[in-house]
């Protein structure tokens, strides 16, 4: 236990708690000294970028911030290996970006394990992707690698928005948009589909797509 840190998806920390009492708790409970403690949490504070609310209490935290405490304290003790559940659940985009940067600065000199439906949180850091179905591991590789397996497979048909339920009825879909004259749906097809299409290149949420919807699929 002393070389991991951890965060779970559940914000279950004390409300009652100001940020640094909370942090000082969390080290006493790894076995932490309280002088080898201090300046750990002081360092933690400043990266996750709360020094202004060091004095406040968890619950008047915002979504992002409890999610950046939670991290500053999977850090304490400088485990080796972090492991995140769903760090950006829940959250707006802002608080995303903030902490998926904050997610790529701790991985350069750790190890760093990140469970997430959020795919696209980890197209840009993830070294390695592990999918797992069922408990299982299907397939493994870096992102890159794995949606080269795609390839060919992703298309983007171009059609009137009264189209939509057929297409939806026949292809595993991810994006919809549109404009003033048509909408375009982003489609896993095994084949070229039988509308007027593009090819597109893959994506994590396309091989997300491809392993894990149940829907249509031609």
């Amino acid at each position: 236990r002393k070389i991991l840190g951890f965060m779970p998806q559940q914000q279950g920390i004390y409300p009652n708690f100001t940020l640094e009492r909370f942090l000082y708790y969390m080290a006493a409970l790894k076995g932490m000294k309280k002088a080898d403690a201090k300046p750990q949490i002081e360092k933690l504070i400043n990266l996750v970028n709360l020094q202004d609310s060091r004095g406040k209490r968890l619950g008047g935290f915002s979504g992002g911030m409890k999610q950046r405490a939670l991290i500053a304290q999977a850090m304490l003790g400088e485990p080796k290996v972090i492991i995140l559940d769903e760090p950006t659940a829940g959250l707006d985009p802002k608080e995303r970006i903030r902490i998926r940067n904050l997610v790529a600065q701790i991985a350069f000199d750790k190890i760093v394990i990140i469970a997430t439906h959020v795919v696209s949180d980890i197209e840009f850091i993830a070294k390695e992707v592990l999918l797992m179905k069922k408990g299982e591991i299907i397939d493994s590789g870096a992102p890159h690698i794995l949606c080269e397996k795609i390839d060919g497979k992703v298309f983007e048909i171009t059609a009137d928005e009264s189209m939509l339920g057929e297409i939806s009825a026949k292809y595993k879909v991810g994006n919809i948009s549109k404009d003033e004259k048509n909408i375009y749906v982003r489609v896993i097809s095994e084949q070229p589909p039988s509308f007027e299409c593009r090819p597109c290149k893959p994506d994590l949420e396309d091989l997300y797509l491809y392993y894990f919807d149940q829907g249509a699929s031609q």
